[in-house]
């Protein structure tokens, strides 16, 4: 005699913060992207520090129904990088980490591109306040 078991009351769901969180981590991997509104992604310097929140300035509008998911961020890109390539790399990247840990499907993502700073820029705004400071 075989037994069935029906999990009809089973159910997994994701806070929208988890995919932000998803979605911040794979932006720290993509050279280019320096900043996601206000969240600093310091590919260039390496100076990321784990106190920063990976979700700060990611938008998430997610279907639990439909298992989708739409991304939405304001950026500030490397100048002289082809920001267009960024954003493909960044899709590319978001839709198969998202899709990798969840069942969730990104169905759209966009990105605003607020600023655009050279890599000296980028340091000068980003060291740290008492490093002019004699010891």
């Amino acid at each position: 005699m075989t037994k069935q078991t029906t999990d009809t009351n089973n159910e997994l769901n994701y806070d929208e913060n988890v995919i932000a969180k998803i979605v911040g981590k794979t932006l720290m991997g993509i050279p280019g992207v320096l900043m996601v509104h206000g969240n600093v992604f310091e590919n260039l310097t390496d100076r990321f520090s784990n106190d920063d929140d990976p979700t700060k300035g990611i938008k998430v509008d997610l279907d639990a129904d439909n298992k989708t998911v739409d991304v939405d961020m304001d950026a500030t890109l490397e100048y002289g990088k082809n920001a267009p390539q960024i954003f493909n790399e960044a899709v590319t990247k978001i839709k198969a980490a998202v899709g990798s840990m969840t069942d969730v499907k990104v169905n759209a993502v966009k990105m605003t591109v607020k600023d655009l700073m050279t890599k000296a820029e980028w340091d000068a705004q980003n060291k740290p306040k008492d490093a002019d400071e004699p010891r």
